[in-house]
């Protein structure tokens, strides 16, 4: 880390939020880097050992495509896999439905073992529908209400930006991106919208989104020891300036 530098480092915490957002396992898209930081940036944490770039030596760290770049030592520094989060995921959502009165979800089959050869039809071949059936078609997913929780794939979030420059508009940054998407959920549950998925709804908003430009003049800035807002300080100004003015008539 001191060797990396401070600009390099921001680097590798944004990053590091995309990848534990996204279930990346530890691996950063090129374009991901690209977007966050500068070329010379990525090379510091090339050379020191934060980053691996595809043909790196490290034993301990798998190989990203070319291109790419994977964060060392990700999973033995505690991270979570991508596989463990969505187990969590689908445990916790299984015992909501519980709770909520919903039947248990049967096991999938096991699958056939292909080494297992025998002739005589399974027992219940009788009752199986004739081959030239078609099979039933998959109900639609129900339509529902947003979580509170909901974070864009990274496909939405690379679909986004690219319309963004397509359009002209710049790349959202991190910040904007959480923020963006912070009110879109905020929007949804407001309005009590429900939908099937939202990675569509998501994009076009992150499309269209325009970042207020940087406050100038405009920020919060101590004044007699509190925080105040411009109009504070105006109308402490113009107090101010009426005392000096009642003080002067009055002498």
């Amino acid at each position: 880390m001191l060797r990396a530098k401070n600009a390099a480092v921001g680097l590798w915490t944004r990053v590091g939020s995309y990848v534990a957002r996204q279930l990346t396992d530890g691996y950063v898209p090129g374009e991901i880097a690209a977007m966050y930081g500068s070329a010379p940036q990525i090379r510091k944490l090339v050379a020191v050992r934060l980053w691996h770039e595809h043909g790196h030596t490290c034993p301990r760290c798998p190989q990203p495509r070319p291109g790419d770049y994977y964060m060392h030592d990700y999973a033995e520094s505690g991270n979570p896999s991508r596989a463990e989060v969505q187990a969590r995921r689908e445990k916790a959502a299984e015992k909501k439905r519980l709770q909520r009165g919903g039947a248990p979800r049967r096991p999938a089959a096991p699958a056939p073992d292909p080494l297992q050869f025998n002739d005589e039809p399974p027992a219940d071949a009788e009752d199986a529908p004739p081959e030239d059936v078609p099979p039933p078609a998959r109900a639609p997913r129900p339509a529902a209400a947003i979580a509170p929780d909901w974070e864009p794939s990274a496909d939405d979030v690379q679909a986004a930006q690219t319309a963004r420059g397509n359009a002209g508009r710049a790349p959202l940054s991190l910040d904007q991106l959480d923020a963006v998407t912070g009110k879109f959920v905020r929007r949804q549950l407001d309005d009590d919208v429900r939908a099937a998925a939202w990675g569509g709804r998501w994009r076009q908003w992150a499309e269209n989104e325009r970042p207020a430009p940087p406050a100038a003049d405009g920020v919060v800035v101590p004044f007699g020891g509190v925080q105040q807002s411009k109009s504070q300080q105006q109308r402490a100004g113009l107090a101010a300036l009426r005392e000096r003015l009642e003080g002067g008539s009055t002498a």
